[in-house]
């Protein structure tokens, strides 16, 4: 039976057609690549797209070898992606950058591109680009991780990062959506003897507008029309815990699960990677409404090789459970607000 919480999907493992089961207008991951390590026939390398309800921009977390290929095979453009968050500095996660970019800087785009990552990420990039001879008609407007302070703020979204644990630095990162489109207040309106007029208008799109000799400030009289949604996309992590302080208010997290629980006491924590147990453990403890489990290891490469670790995930996990695909495009719902 197929999980409802994957409302759509992209047969990327095709070279013919893109066909899709069904679409939505909701903000939206799209999962470009689900192994961990190196691909196989089914699983590309970690790439997740992050889509917005009221923006053509997107974001793309991490990307692995071969990702532009995935991108592609789907319905996202080059010329929409605004901003590229990379985790870590191990290639099945940054690999695809070079190519990525120049086929972008290829297709005449001049818009700015911006790019939060490791320090080494941004070095392996540059260094790239100086002994191919590589120059961007647009800029790249990069961010070390280790000099950020805060959240960061773009048009269309913001971005917080959090510090994880792994062999080598390794982050995740809470995305909130911020185009939101605002609802009136009506009752405050009617209350204040204010009747309908092109005012409402102006007020609705943020506007203060001067009526009757008097200021009406949108502040007062219009609210989102949904609670913003953030999701949570982690890079490689052996301490779900580490995410505690940021994942009250999320909707979503999404979460590596490299490694059956058995299978990684015989391999050893040495790799710096979770187990499914352990990742649905943390979520449950949390009251995480919907976990996504991706970056799978290539030993569970082929059909019904998963199971194992699907059942773990369940037997500890009582929300919305989702082990991704590659394809896989999965609908962040929003929470009306009411006046």
């Amino acid at each position: 039976m197929s999980n409802p919480f994957v409302t759509s999907k992209v047969n990327l493992n095709s070279l013919g057609v893109i066909t899709f089961k069904s679409f939505s207008q909701f903000m939206q991951l799209e999962f470009l690549g689900t192994s961990s390590g190196s691909p196989t026939t089914y699983r590309n390398m970690s790439a997740t797209a992050i889509k917005f309800e009221k923006s053509k921009q997107w974001l793309l977390v991490d990307c692995g070898e071969g990702t532009q290929h995935q991108i592609l095979r789907s319905k996202l453009t080059l010329y929409q992606l605004s901003l590229i968050c990379i985790s870590h500095i191990h290639g099945d996660h940054c690999y695809g950058l070079p190519g990525l970019i120049a086929s972008m800087s290829m297709s005449g785009r001049q818009e700015p591109v911006y790019m939060i990552a490791p320090k080494k990420v941004i070095e392996y990039l540059h260094a790239t680009f100086a002994l191919t001879d590589m120059s961007l008609p647009f800029d790249l407007r990069t961010t070390a991780i280790e000099e950020v302070d805060g959240q960061l703020e773009f048009e269309f979204c913001s971005v917080e990062i959090m510090p994880l644990k792994h062999r080598v630095p390794s982050y995740g990162f809470k995305v909130t959506e911020k185009i939101i489109p605002n609802k009136l207040r009506i009752k405050s309106l009617k209350a204040d003897g204010i009747p309908t007029g092109a005012h409402f208008n102006q007020l609705q799109k943020g506007l203060d507008v001067e009526f009757d000799g008097q200021i009406l400030y949108s502040s007062k009289y219009v609210f989102p029309s949904w609670r913003p949604r953030k999701v949570i996309v982690c890079g490689d992590n052996e301490k779900p815990s580490l995410l505690k302080p940021y994942v009250g208010d999320i909707d979503l997290l999404v979460h590596e699960a490299t490694f059956t629980h058995s299978d990684l006491m015989k391999v050893g924590h040495h790799t710096g990677h979770s187990d499914a147990k352990r990742v649905a453990q943390f979520a449950q403890c949390e009251n995480i409404a919907s976990l996504v489990l991706t970056h799978f290891s290539v030993r569970y490469h082929g059909p019904g090789l998963l199971e194992s670790l699907k059942a773990e995930a369940h037997d500890n996990f009582d929300g919305h459970l989702v082990l991704a695909s590659d394809g896989d495009i999965i609908d962040v719902p929003k929470k009306l607000l009411s006046e």
